[in-house]
């Protein structure tokens, strides 16, 4: 079994030890294949603080062209994510037929100390916090919490994350979602596919965005099982998708191709539904670049990403 070696991370000699010998069980991450399951372990510290061991693979399927040696930043939302599902069957009693639903999302990265990709995977210490928790009366498990996470690789912090979750009930979210519930994409979407070097993704499946017959930018993903974005089927657009949507969009404003995140943040004040047409635009601000999905004419998620160029030799 593999273990954690060196001096322990964020400062502190009486950690569990942790192992990244193998994956959590996939429905604890809500995840059916077990290639895009992060999590390997995790222990319960006392009063709302848990330690979890992540691992990233230099191969994932958005390990992206020209990235040299480093992973895609979104892994930190993907880590916080699953971080949230885990904890919340593992050690908060939540059902696992339960609905975890994001409300908000970011991370930071420090490019400075983030973990260099070697010749296997990186394996990732989080020290995760849960705050601000919601309870009902009557039920026995948070009906909303925050989740903050720090992330280490050896001895380096190189990162943070944040988010915010309601949890629901199968019958809530039928109620919740109506007659969307379920709904599939539509078919047949007129749409103009970009390519995918002009949004720096690794494959033509990882495009999230396309122009309509007016040139504007639409939420349309090319691939709806793609193995991250679209493990399994979904009633709506993916928050996930949604920040990348964001970062390809910023691409495609900008010209810059090769510059990446080192933060987001991202709200999410309703659902955005498969139909009608999602639309995503952004502009630069005083925090970075701020992008906006809206859809009939309401904004269902906005944020901000923060992005670094990469300059070259």
């Amino acid at each position: 079994m593999k273990e954690s070696t060196g001096s322990p991370p964020f400062g502190t000699a009486a950690i569990p030890t942790l192992s990244w010998d193998r994956s959590v069980p996939r429905n604890l991450v809500h995840r059916k294949s077990i290639a895009e399951v992060l999590l390997t372990d995790g222990h319960a510290l006392g009063e709302g603080r848990f330690l979890l061991a992540a691992q990233w693979s230099r191969s994932h399927s958005t390990f992206r062209p020209g990235s040299g040696d480093r992973h895609d930043p979104l892994l930190i939302a993907e880590t916080l994510r699953q971080g949230c599902l885990y904890l919340c069957q593992r050690f908060l009693g939540v059902p696992s037929r339960s609905r975890a639903v994001i409300k908000t999302i970011g991370f930071r990265l420090d490019p400075a100390t983030e973990p260099v990709v070697g010749y296997g995977a990186t394996d990732v210490t989080c020290r995760a916090t849960v705050h601000d928790v919601r309870r009902v009366e009557g039920l026995p498990y948070p009906a909303a919490l925050s989740l903050r996470l720090e992330l280490a690789a050896g001895d380096a912090e190189f990162g943070s994350a944040e988010g915010r979750a309601r949890i629901l009930t199968e019958d809530e979210y039928r109620a919740l979602r109506g007659a969307r519930a379920g709904a599939l994409p539509p078919p047949g979407e007129d749409v103009r596919r970009l390519p995918p070097a002009a949004v720096s993704a690794s494959a033509s499946g990882g495009v999230m965005v396309a122009r309509d017959g007016t040139g504007s930018l639409r939420v349309a993903p090319a691939d709806l099982r793609h193995p991250l974005f679209f493990d399994h089927p979904s009633d709506h657009i993916p928050g996930m998708v949604l920040l990348e949507a964001a970062r390809q969009a910023v691409c495609l404003t900008s010209g810059d191709t090769s510059g990446r995140l080192t933060g987001c943040r991202m709200t999410a004040s309703r659902f955005t539904d498969w139909d009608p047409p999602a639309y995503v635009a952004c502009e630069r601000g005083e925090e970075g670049w701020e992008f906006g999905v809206t859809q009939g004419g309401a904004v269902a998620a906005a944020g901000v990403l923060r992005w670094e160029p990469v300059l070259t030799n």
